[in-house]
């Protein structure tokens, strides 16, 4: 194979990675924008070995290649495993272990030619990641509101805040810190999904004794 067409289908499967990469690390999730390229890269690879390699070892050319990618497509699912973790009676982390094994499958497909595919299913997957969300939070009866807080703290800690957060079954959709060097407080700006029948005055009430929360406001007009 032409290394001018190793090197696209070895950038084409980093770029479909990063896409869905990108929306794992919006989100702040065990795996994001490096992990997907690496995942996606890694597949194309093996998969362009497996077409360009094997050739050379191996008579039957189609079954070994046929059999590398799925080796593939089973290990990653101890990588996935290990983005999943059980708290209390919620688990979490398998929409992240499905985007990895997806990236997965659309470096396969790039390195065996099919772009098409790879293509359509990185399409697919955002459009699932990002605009059906609403449908899983009336599914299961829950809201998103936007609030910006001040914290009596310099130093924000983002990973408490998602973890305590996650503790009352609460899911932190966006974290932003807007200005952390004024007064010695840090200002931050979430979007929190979370049941409609929650009490979110008691959270801020846990908030201001656990992560010296100072104020809170709405920001996104609903009641």
């Amino acid at each position: 194979m032409h290394i001018l067409l190793v090197t696209i289908r070895i950038f084409l499967a980093a770029f479909l990675g990063a896409i869905i990469g990108i929306e794992r690390e919006i989100k702040n999730r065990a795996a994001g924008f490096r992990t997907h390229i690496i995942v996606s890269v890694g597949a194309c690879l093996i998969m362009l070995i497996g077409i360009d390699g094997i050739g050379e070892f191996s008579p039957d050319k189609a079954r070994d290649t046929a059999r590398i990618a799925g080796q593939v497509v089973s290990g990653i699912g101890f990588l996935g495993a290990g983005t999943i973790l059980q708290k209390r009676d919620k688990v979490s982390g398998l929409t992240t272990a499905a985007t990895l094994w997806l990236s997965a499958a659309i470096g396969l497909a790039v390195g065996i030619g099919y772009y098409e595919g790879a293509i359509i299913a990185t399409a697919i997957c955002l459009i699932t990641l990002i605009s059906l969300k609403w449908v899983s939070d009336i599914i299961n009866k829950r809201t998103t509101r936007s609030y910006i807080m001040i914290f009596d703290s310099c130093n924000f800690d983002q990973d408490e805040f998602i973890n305590y957060a996650e503790k009352e079954g609460i899911e932190v959709r966006k974290l932003d810190i807007i200005d952390e060097d004024t007064d010695d407080k840090s200002m931050v700006e979430t979007n929190l999904c979370f049941q409609k029948n929650y009490n979110m005055s008691e959270f801020f009430k846990k908030l201001k004794t656990e992560l010296n929360l100072r104020s809170v406001k709405l920001t996104d007009g609903n009641e």
